[in-house]
């Protein structure tokens, strides 16, 4: 048993390259790769595929969305479709324009990806498949938190999220603390991680976003509360 601890730290010092990642408690999910997922494209898109469309032929992002979305067992009947567009972040979710029109229940939201890296300097395709299923897993703590609400609450949300940077600032690290939350706090750290060290991320884009999520000391301090209380 010993041996076997020693082998996870070594991993995980390797797989994050930074010395607080050694402090992770290891109730948390330690790492998603494709190749342990490849083969089950077809059973995924069998199981969540009448509800979750995914407009887009790349089987990593594909399997991405599908192994954030086992760790939402709340949004399986939830109406979305991840499309492809260029925008001016990494990625964005929503819900559909047309959901003053529909009840709660009936509502469709939509994840939006980034094909352009004019806006970041980044597209999608730079991040491993783990961070990929990091990044999306935030994507869906946002559509968590917009099924709960009313149309008339999910109205006001909107317009704060948009005019307040207080409240966009309280949303996003929500997000954050949501996907840790579900099992995903690593693979949200290693995206962090890259977000914060790649170089060919604009240098404005970082420093915006660096004031509105959580920091990878955050994130680290806590999966091990998380961890901590199980």
């Amino acid at each position: 048993m010993r041996v076997l601890w020693i082998i996870l730290l070594l991993f995980s010092a390797n797989l994050f390259g930074q010395n607080e990642a050694c402090n992770i408690l290891f109730c948390d999910t330690l790492y998603s790769n494709f190749s342990q997922y490849k083969d089950s494209l077809s059973i995924y898109e069998a199981n969540f595929g009448s509800h979750h469309k995914i407009k887009t032929d790349d089987d990593k992002l594909k399997l991405a969305y599908y192994v954030a979305l086992t760790h939402y067992p709340e949004l399986k009947e939830a109406h979305v479709k991840l499309k492809m567009k260029p925008i001016s972040s990494t990625m964005q979710a929503q819900p559909k324009w047309d959901f003053l029109f529909r009840t709660k229940k009936n509502r469709n939201y939509q994840i939006f990806v980034n094909t352009s890296e004019s806006y970041t300097g980044i597209t999608y395709k730079d991040l491993s498949f783990n961070s990929l299923v990091g990044w999306i897993g935030h994507e869906m703590a946002h559509l968590t938190e917009y099924s709960e609400k009313d149309n008339g609450e999910l109205v006001g949300f909107i317009a704060s999220y948009v005019l307040d940077n207080n409240e966009l600032k309280r949303t996003e690290r929500k997000a954050d603390k949501l996907t840790i939350q579900h099992g995903l706090g690593t693979q949200l750290l290693e995206g962090v991680n890259f977000f914060h060290r790649d170089r060919k991320v604009k240098n404005a884009y970082r420093e915006k976003n660096k004031k509105y999520y959580l920091s990878p000391e955050e994130i680290v301090a806590d999966i091990n509360q998380m961890c901590s209380q199980k």
